[in-house]
């Protein structure tokens, strides 16, 4: 809405007991136009192609699962897209001053989302990682989706011992995760240092989880190491500009001989002939 776009549809898979009322009331916050009960690859293509009742649109933002994630691959160019959004990642940077079952408790909250998702921890303290890994088998014990953290950390989890902080912000600036916790003592000076994520959360007391549901930045984030090249969801995805030529007859005699210069360097004389006749004629 900031952006001004003007019609704004959400897709959100069908449910024997209907769309989740906490959905429809975020919806109407949102300023949604319409909500079509649909989900999955489906949705993707029925976005980027238009059926009977659904129309067809301009761009398709917001994760899912990986049929989400390739059907959006696809039809990227009929349609815009935001991201490829692969499994959840989280990157924990702590040291000595870091509380060991906020750690585990933050590498857990993004480890069950799925097997495939991605929960690291890099610091300097070895004595914090004893800890660490004992608070995490307690952890586990008292949640329901016990199946999906322990074959996600698994697959997936990993504990680096660097030497120092700088080493740790080395490593994290070069995976570029989706998540970022800087559990330090000072986690601003750290921050200024850090070039590569998809959102940063400062400190103790700043977990992933406040991301997610109220802290206030969108939480549509690049994943896989593509926070090297691209930021967050953000009303700027939503914006479109053009650009505009005006030349008057004597600024289009300044530049065209070098323009009919460069036109003939790269082979197209039509280019060329097309500044030329206005030169000769005028």
């Amino acid at each position: 809405r900031i952006a001004g776009v003007k019609e704004i549809f959400m897709v959100t898979p069908p449910q024997p007991e209907g769309i989740n009322p906490a959905i429809l009331i975020a919806a109407k916050l949102c300023g949604i136009n319409k909500i079509f009960k649909v989900g999955g690859a489906q949705a993707i293509a029925a976005l980027a192609y238009g059926t009977e009742t659904i129309p067809r649109v301009d761009k398709i933002v917001g994760p899912g699962n990986i049929f989400v994630a390739q059907a959006k691959k696809l039809v990227a160019g009929e349609v815009g897209i935001d991201i490829i959004a692969g499994p959840s990642e989280i990157l924990i940077i702590a040291d000595k001053t870091a509380q060991p079952e906020f750690i585990a408790a933050d590498l857990l909250s993004q480890a069950e989302h799925d097997e495939e998702a991605k929960a690291i921890l890099i610091t300097p303290a070895k004595n914090l990682v004893a800890q660490v890994k004992k608070e995490i088998e307690s952890q586990i014990a008292q949640l329901s989706r016990q199946q999906i953290l322990r074959s996600a950390l698994k697959k997936n989890g990993i504990i680096i011992i660097t030497e120092n902080i700088s080493q740790a912000i080395e490593l994290a600036n070069e995976l570029a995760p989706e998540h970022l916790m800087l559990t330090v003592k000072d986690p601003f000076r750290v921050l200024g240092k850090i070039k590569n994520a998809g959102s940063v959360f400062l400190g103790n007391f700043s977990p992933v989880a406040a991301g997610d549901y109220l802290a206030g930045p969108n939480h549509v984030l690049p994943t896989g190491g593509t926070a090297r090249f691209s930021s967050p969801l953000g009303v700027y995805d939503f914006i479109k500009f053009f650009s505009f030529t005006y030349l008057s007859e004597e600024q289009l005699k300044k530049l065209g001989k070098d323009i009919i210069r460069l036109a003939r360097l790269e082979g197209l004389e039509a280019h060329a002939r097309s500044v030329e006749l206005r030169l000769i004629n005028h």
